[in-house]
């Protein structure tokens, strides 16, 4: 029953990310060293490090260090933290979603409903592919500073008060591989949230885009009495997965759409800043910058598709040969069409909206509190 093997490849990729990370929560036997292996995991890679990144907030520093610090690395993990207990607390739910996805009703009928599918997949084929290359960038970019003679460390500069530097550089690797192995884990698990998302958001579009053309394929009362309630009923179930899975990640999105304005901002002052030709560790953070923009930008994108897929799915019913149908038919089509005047919409807690409009507000957020920052750091 779960077996990833069925899925695309983004799918399999994610799941491989949990079983890695020990947040594959299926209810499936587990060996006693899987066990162990997760139990360290959560004790060494994710609570001593979340607890050593808290602390690294009150370590003293100069001002503007520890607020994009704050912005920069703390408000990302906290919306990991919330994406990934999603998946890990609700597993059953996310599984049960993934099942309707490959259930007999979401399959095409015929080749053209095939090809389409295949067309919609390989664009978010295309999409997670860049995802994932800049994410993965933004990650190993870390090993760069290793080429400084600074020895500095990738991510925070605390850690338990362990002397490293010249004088010591079997605590500074050791420190320097914890660090960027831990925050590449944490990548994992972050893309992983971000692609069920994504995925599901995806194939509720493509079933809108079906379903349009169904509707249109009903030319006679015949098909109708045998199609009509079929496709409703179809319609309902797509309708009853978006308020699962708008349920399911609001809290955790909720939580990204707040602080992604902010932490773009940071990435865009870091990048002008501090980029120059001469030092590699600088661009981490241009990789940066893009992996959070597309980290919010793909599913106000997805959302984005699923209402206008829910505004044609309306057009879909009206272009169907409703005028040729008995009365009794196109009081049903009537009524059906009052109900699909309310598209598709994607929320987090009913507050930020999962659309291109979004998207483009929190950029301008970003964009202007950047402004903000480059005019006060010119003035000092």
């Amino acid at each position: 029953m779960y077996d990833p093997g069925r899925f695309i490849f983004p799918m399999r990729f994610s799941m491989w990310a949990w079983k890695v990370c020990g947040f594959f929560n299926a209810p499936v036997p587990k060996s006693v060293a899987y066990r162990v292996y997760c139990y360290a995991f959560y004790s060494c890679i994710m609570a001593v490090y979340l607890f050593v990144l808290l602390l690294n907030v009150f370590v003293p520093q100069p001002f503007e260090q520890r607020v994009f610090f704050i912005m920069y690395i703390f408000l990302t993990e906290t919306a990991m933290i919330l994406k990934t207990l999603t998946i890990y607390r609700h597993f059953n739910i996310v599984w049960s979603l993934y099942e309707t996805t490959l259930g007999v009703s979401f399959q095409p009928r015929d080749e053209q409903e095939r090809e389409l599918q295949q067309r919609r997949l390989a664009v978010f084929n295309r999409w997670y592919y860049a995802y994932i290359f800049v994410s993965h960038m933004a990650a190993f970019g870390t090993g760069s500073h290793l080429l400084s003679a600074e020895y500095r460390m990738p991510f925070f500069p605390w850690f338990f008060g362990v002397p490293y530097g010249e004088d010591a550089h079997v605590a500074y690797y050791t420190i320097f591989a914890y660090q960027s192995f831990g925050m590449y884990f944490h990548m994992l698990l972050n893309t992983a949230g971000d692609t069920q998302l994504c995925y599901m958001m995806h194939m509720i579009g493509i079933q809108l885009e079906l379903l349009g053309k169904r509707f249109r394929d009903l030319n006679n009362s015949e098909e109708f009495d045998r199609s009509f309630v079929p496709l409703v009923q179809h319609y309902n179930k797509i309708h009853r997965m978006l308020c699962r899975v708008q349920n399911l990640f609001s809290p955790a999105y909720f939580v990204q759409f707040s602080v992604s304005g902010l932490v773009i901002c940071a990435s865009a002052y870091q990048v002008a800043s501090m980029l120059n030709l001469n030092d590699f560790s600088k661009l981490m953070n241009v990789f940066y910058m893009m992996s959070m923009t597309m980290q919010i930008g793909l599913p106000c994108y997805y959302g984005n598709e699923v209402t206008l897929k829910s505004y044609a799915l309306t057009n879909a019913i009206y272009s169907s040969r409703w005028y040729n149908m008995p009365q009794s038919n196109r009081k049903s089509v009537q009524m059906f069409l009052v109900r699909t005047n309310k598209p598709f919409a994607v929320a987090a807690f009913g507050y930020f909206n999962f659309n291109l409009p979004a998207f483009t507000t929190i950029l301008n957020m970003a964009y202007s509190v950047y402004c903000v920052l480059q005019r006060k750091a010119k003035n000092v």
